[in-house]
């Protein structure tokens, strides 16, 4: 499943609003997937990804607000599960 698929599905955006490490709300559009490790059995393929994201922690937008809408850098580990007899795909966060 391309990257593009899993943003389209909304897929990502669940496991890396929990992976937060920084922001309150997680920005899934620009995130950069990398493939860590595979395993391929008769049930199922999985995948295991680095996602590099951005989170945000947004203020009130009033004037003379202290707190900035800048991007914060988050990284998660994620398990992508493909399982062969459903055709279906799961996305899991791995935790450290």
């Amino acid at each position: 499943m391309p990257r593009d698929a899993l943003l389209a599905g909304d897929a990502l955006f669940g496991p890396l609003q929990k992976a937060m490490a920084h922001g309150s709300h997680a920005l899934v559009e620009q995130a950069a997937v990398m493939l860590l490790r595979s395993h391929d059995s008769a049930e199922a393929l999985e995948v295991d990804v680095g996602v590099a994201y951005a989170s945000i922690s947004p203020g009130c937008a009033c004037e003379g607000d202290p707190t900035p809408m800048s991007e914060l850098p988050e990284f998660a580990t994620l398990r992508i599960r493909f399982d062969r007899a459903s055709a279906s795909a799961t996305v899991t966060l791995l935790l450290d």
